[in-house]
């Protein structure tokens, strides 16, 4: 048996990606305990713009700690929700045309992804595998650990 730091096997054949929750935890709390700061230091409207403003993202990252992904070897798809509000998607292996790794800087944060690309319609459609701040190594690791896993290397 295989020992994946990003997947675990929930029955034969069948992977699930491993929850990086903690992440996305600790990046909300953060955001508000910078928003009630703001609020208690300026009572005025510039305190309530940024508590709003943090509470929002707040609430973003929270809704993102309910992603997951599945890898079914069995029937050769890949199951994929996005976050709490998204419906799941099924992605057969032969849509997949290839990987990436898409890193962006939002307000000093890297936001590492890890992305598949399919094409739907003749459009270029990423399915997002999974993230990670300040850590792009964490994201070449889970490529690694899919591709091995659906038999692509």
């Amino acid at each position: 048996m295989n020992e994946y730091k990003y997947y675990q096997e929930i029955s034969s054949r069948v992977y699930k990606r491993a929850g990086l929750k903690l992440q996305y935890l600790v990046m909300a709390s953060i955001l508000f305990a910078i928003g009630i700061l703001f609020l208690i230091k300026w009572p005025g409207i510039e305190g309530y713009a940024v508590t709003v403003i943090t509470i929002a993202f707040g609430l973003g990252f929270i809704n993102r700690m309910f992603n997951s992904l599945h890898i079914d070897m069995n029937s050769k798809i890949l199951i994929q929700k996005s976050s709490l509000l998204s419906g799941k998607q099924t992605i057969a292996f032969a849509d997949i045309q290839n990987f990436s790794i898409n890193n962006s800087i939002y307000v000093l944060v890297l936001i590492s992804s890890a992305l598949a690309l399919t094409e739907k319609n003749g459009k270029p459609k990423y399915i997002l595998l999974g993230q990670s701040f300040m850590n792009s190594k964490q994201m070449e690791q889970l490529l690694l650990e899919t591709e091995k896993i659906m038999e692509l290397r």
